[in-house]
């Protein structure tokens, strides 16, 4: 559903149709956006066009060797630690607990301090969940812990175990920034320019969904054994030494954890499932930035499904396209690129596509989940800033799409 900012443009280069209500402009330059990040560091990122090329400018971290590893395997070999994920991961068993032992915990970023003494007590390093509860209570520091990586001593004091949460992780990890709306295989590059993990060691973790189904049911659903869209944008540090599976393991309980009190019963109701609005949700973080305005566009998608219409939203030809090098604001989308032949071309095909086009943010998922009801069929950029008109019927949208043109000097 588009309306792109063109000038002099050929005739082969795609214009705006009735039924089209593009959203983000491909000539309008990407705003910054701030990475939401609970208890934890939070990072200003450019929401452009991710090039390969671009990923590779980034300065990574010296090359280190790795000398930690987050196998569990080695841990037992050499009998000096034990990484302990948190049980709702799935990675491991519970640890018992046994007093002195040096156990590596993750905390997850906006955990509980109940979540917090939880997972501390599955992974061995207290004997009393509502005790620790009780201990930062009468600290004062129940909303002030942080996430990370930590490495505690199983019985150590408390107040101690506490304190240390308050004060955060040690620095010594990689600061992971993955901004909303990337593909996975821009979030690869991401993780090998900031954690010195080869991209492809990253994308081969990424494309065996079926080896983390069982610890994330979520995943039962996901398309072609790719975890594209579940991997949750946010600021993280990562323990240098980690490999790709330890990242994908922390990028996908984030998930869970932001997710979990999304209601999903309006779109059960119409038979998609919690998949399905994730997919939703990736059309709407690549169309709109605006937060007033996820929720309608979301009206507009179920509008549009309900009636059998495609839903023609451009960001699902470039996802197919996968042209990486692809400057769209110099080069914008031409109707032959409308022919591509795709299961995400919503252009060719009607319904939703199969999978997500990107990682989208919780606002968006929680639009997808629960969309204004609304009588919208059509949007179209109209302001400069960002900003959308949604329309009722073809005439007032042909009246929008005008207004797009006078707007962008495209008479």
């Amino acid at each position: 559903m588009t309306a792109r900012h063109m000038r002099n443009e050929p005739d082969n280069v795609a214009r705006p149709k009735k039924a089209a209500n593009r959203s983000r402009s491909s000539r309008l330059k990407a705003l910054n956006t701030r990475v939401v990040s609970v208890m934890t560091e939070g990072a200003s990122e450019n929401r452009g066009t991710y090039t390969r090329s671009d990923m590779r400018k980034q300065t990574s971290q010296p090359l280190l060797v790795r000398a930690i590893t987050v196998l569990v395997l080695v841990s037992v070999l050499v009998g000096a630690s034990y990484l302990v994920i948190p049980k709702l991961q799935g990675l491991f068993k519970p640890s018992e607990f046994v007093v002195g032992r040096e156990v590596d915990v993750y905390i997850p970023q906006g955990s509980s301090t109940k979540q917090i003494a939880k997972i501390l007590k599955d992974n061995g390093v207290i004997r009393d969940a509502n005790e620790f509860v009780e201990v930062c209570r009468s600290l004062g520091v129940t909303d002030v812990l942080k996430p990370g990586h930590y490495t505690f001593t199983s019985g150590m004091p408390l107040e101690d175990l506490a304190q240390e949460l308050v004060a955060g992780p040690p620095d010594n990890s990689y600061r992971l920034t993955i901004p909303e709306g990337l593909t996975a295989e821009q979030t690869a590059w991401r993780v090998e320019a900031a954690c010195n993990i080869p991209a492809h060691e990253f994308l081969a973790e990424v494309h065996n969904a079926s080896k983390y189904a069982s610890d994330f049911q979520f995943l039962e659903d996901c398309y072609d054994n790719s975890l594209e869209g579940y991997l949750y944008p946010k600021t993280y540090r990562i323990p240098i030494g980690a490999d790709a599976e330890y990242v994908v393991r922390v990028l996908l309980y984030q998930y869970a954890n932001e997710t979990a009190g999304i209601d999903w019963a309006y779109a059960r109701s119409l038979g998609y499932s919690p998949h399905d609005v994730l997919v939703i949700a990736s059309l709407i973080e690549r169309e709109t930035y605006i937060p007033e305005e996820r929720s309608l566009v979301a009206s507009v998608i179920y509008n549009r499904l309900g009636q059998g219409m495609n839903l023609q939203i451009d960001a699902t030809i470039i996802y197919a396209l996968a042209d990486q090098e692809r400057d769209y604001a110099q080069k914008p989308l031409l109707y032959s690129d409308l022919e591509v032949e795709s299961p995400y071309n919503t252009y060719k095909y009607s319904g939703i596509p199969p999978g997500p086009i990107c990682s989208p943010r919780l606002e968006s998922i929680q639009a997808a989940a629960s969309p204004a009801q609304t009588g919208y069929y059509f949007y179209v950029l109209t302001s400069l800033d960002g900003h959308h008109t949604f329309s009722c019927t073809e005439e007032e949208h042909e009246q929008a799409v005008a207004e797009y043109i006078r707007v962008f000097g495209l008479e």
